[in-house]
């Protein structure tokens, strides 16, 4: 059924298409920073920089562009795999076979998961790598960024797979897009109040704070970036006197996994009771 799932992306071109998107947005990557000129920067702003303050912008700025591809690729696929199969009659042979209905919903699941935390690594490792070719730094926490990018793309997975059974495909994957956007948003507005004490006590902020703990899009990405970005850097240090960009309580970057569980096991009840 792995296999299957993975055949099916295969035969869709959808493998084949993120494979050249992603191409194409490493090479604009690598021709854009190889193009700037710390010296050109520095005599501008007045402002002495360093190789990690470059970074440290790179890859902010990288990673915003790259969320959004990680993001869409895991909402495409998730959302692909099940409808299809049910829709052409496939599924009803798999759950045909002696395998319990476990078994095939699980191994159908997990291939696209699988395909958007191996492209995830490669996007996000690539960009660091090209970036330290021309402002060599250190992350802040390579095994955190690791272990984050599962984490990170599980909720967005089990949550676009859950629904996709109930709305079908389209309906599945622009609700998921909205509400990732409406997410991510409220978790701006949380890492905004650490540093600005009147919003951490609004009714702004409470809402923000529940939208994050229903919706945990985007505290995993958070992770991600937190291990990825420099450990040393003017601009990390002027961010973090604001209180932007601190680190994240260890609940929050496992909650996604918890949540995304729950999601799962509910898809796999909704998947017990659809006649095949």
């Amino acid at each position: 059924m792995f296999l299957n799932a993975l055949e099916h992306m295969m035969r869709k071109k959808l493998i084949l298409i993120i494979g050249i998107l992603s191409v194409c947005y490493l090479l604009l990557f690598w021709r854009g920073i190889a193009s700037v000129d710390p010296q050109g920067l520095q005599a501008d702003s007045g402002i002495p920089t360093t190789d990690a303050d470059m970074a440290y912008a790179a890859l902010s700025i990288a990673g915003s562009m790259l969320s959004v591809m990680v993001w869409g690729l895991t909402i495409i696929l998730g959302a692909s795999i099940l409808p299809d199969e049910m829709e052409a009659g496939r599924m009803s042979i798999w759950a045909a076979l002696p395998q319990s209905r476990f078994k095939v919903y699980a191994s159908t699941s997990l291939a696209p998961l699988l395909v958007s935390v191996i492209f995830g690594y490669l996007l996000f490792g690539l960009t660091a790598l090209i970036t330290s070719f021309y402002a060599p730094f250190t992350p802040t926490s390579i095994p955190l960024a690791i272990v984050s990018m599962p984490v990170w793309l599980s909720a967005t997975w089990a949550f676009v797979i859950f629904f996709s059974q109930i709305a079908g495909k389209i309906p599945a994957m622009l609700i998921t897009f909205i509400l990732e956007g409406f997410a991510v948003g409220m978790g701006n507005i949380v890492e905004l109040a650490k540093g600005v004490p009147d919003l951490h006590e609004s009714t702004f902020y409470t809402v923000a704070r529940i939208v994050t703990f229903v919706l945990p899009f985007e505290r995993g990405y958070r992770s991600v970036q937190m291990g990825l970005l420099p450990e040393a850097s003017m601009i990390e240090e002027a961010l973090a006197f604001m209180g932007l960009g601190g680190a994240l309580p260890l609940w929050e970057i496992i909650y996604p996994a918890a949540w995304a569980a729950l999601l799962f096991f509910l898809g796999y009840r909704l998947f017990m009771k659809k006649d095949l």
